[in-house]
């Protein structure tokens, strides 16, 4: 009897395995994890060469992390578990105080920062067209006061810093100052996400106005509808499953506006900068613009200004929603999708300014600038 108690947890975790295997390959596997907002990976393809190279094994082992029954009950249990043995600032997403998950910082990439704003730089100077360029600051940098002790340095400084010295042709408009001290008065960052809340892309905005001499709408002008239930990119990523969800803000003006959205060959219309069949998701996010598209148009023929591209990536989702008032017609262009000439595209449509608007981890890691021609 003593020998079947001391080899009772070795059966135990042997059936419990045994369980698992089996349910792993009857249960039907998922293709998404609306949690971790990515795709899963289904079981590998077995071919001669796939097993003699390794690849299959590797692709097994993929498959089976992805796709073991209660994923989502063991990713939040090895998060937590993480947090209570004292490894939070060892993590790539922080868990910070009042409720906000913190990408930690990206690492110091100078030659593709270096790379992206020389060739923003370089086709403002080919372009003849007056350019600006919003760096918006990590959310880490933004709410420092936040941070769990002995946290990874942040580079904003530096990054502003040092393109300060690579831009001839360019302005940069900086909102550092701006969103620190917005944060102390509102909130400018989501908790659950890496983007600025609608407040904050406001804020971007009234700057952006500022430094061109514009009117800019007070915070009155807009009708404010508050969605609950928004859960982000960092607590997709973090495993931390009871964080409290954030609320998406809906700032409308009441422009009238035309949206034209094109991939490839396929436009999308709508009279609306509000997408909110998106507001059903977890990740409300693409209801401002509906999301990732190569290339966006938002016209207002009742505006005063002209035409403004705007290079972008996701952090101009929001942030375009408050350009609609003052332009008459704002095309934004997103290098990881676009693949056409943008040479030609100015020659074929009026641009009187352009705006590059990016978040300075992505100036540290995108490379789609070199299609910028």
């Amino acid at each position: 009897m003593k020998k079947f108690y001391e080899a009772l947890p070795a059966l135990v975790f042997t059936v419990f395995l045994a369980v698992m295997a089996l349910l792993l390959f009857l249960l039907p596997h998922k293709t998404y994890s609306e949690n971790e907002k990515r795709n899963l990976a289904g079981f590998p393809e077995v071919t001669a060469q796939s097993v003699m190279e390794g690849e299959f094994q590797e692709d097994l082992e993929t498959f089976t992390a992805d796709q073991i029954p209660g994923r989502d009950f063991f990713v939040g249990v090895n998060a937590y578990w993480t947090l209570l043995t004292g490894r939070n600032a060892a993590q790539d997403i922080y868990y910070c105080a009042d409720g906000y998950l913190i990408n930690a910082p990206k690492p110091y990439n100078e030659q593709i920062f270096t790379d992206n704003l020389t060739r923003f730089d370089q086709f403002a100077a080919k372009a003849g067209v007056t350019a600006d360029i919003i760096m918006v600051p990590s959310t880490g940098y933004i709410m420092e006061n936040v941070l769990p002790a002995n946290h990874g340095e942040y580079h904003d400084d530096l990054l502003y810093e040092k393109a300060g010295e690579i831009l001839q042709h360019t302005q940069i408009i900086d909102v550092r100052d701006t969103l620190k001290e917005g944060a102390e008065t509102g909130q400018v960052c989501y908790r659950t996400d890496h983007h600025l809340t609608s407040y904050g892309n406001y804020l971007l905005y009234k700057d952006f106005q500022i430094a061109h001499g514009k009117p800019y709408n007070s915070r009155d002008a807009y009708q404010v509808t508050a969605c609950d239930g928004f859960y982000g990119t960092t607590w997709s990523g973090s495993g931390y499953w009871f964080t409290p969800a954030d609320a998406v803000e809906l700032w409308d003006s009441g422009a009238q506006v035309q949206v034209t959205l094109r991939d490839g060959q396929e436009r999308v219309q709508s009279d609306s900068l509000f997408f909110p069949d998106h507001l059903e998701n977890m990740d409300k996010y693409p209801v401002f613009l509906d999301g990732n598209h190569s290339i966006a148009a938002i016209s207002n023929p009742q505006a005063e200004g002209g035409a403004l591209l705007v290079i972008r990536d996701s952090y101009a989702h929001c942030f375009s929603t408050f350009l609609a008032d003052g332009y008459q017609t704002v095309y934004l262009v997103d290098l990881r999708y676009y693949r056409e000439s943008l040479s030609q595209f100015m020659e074929t449509h009026r641009v009187d300014r352009i705006l590059y608007l990016y978040g300075v981890d992505n100036l540290m890691t995108d490379t789609n600038s070199a299609w910028l021609n």
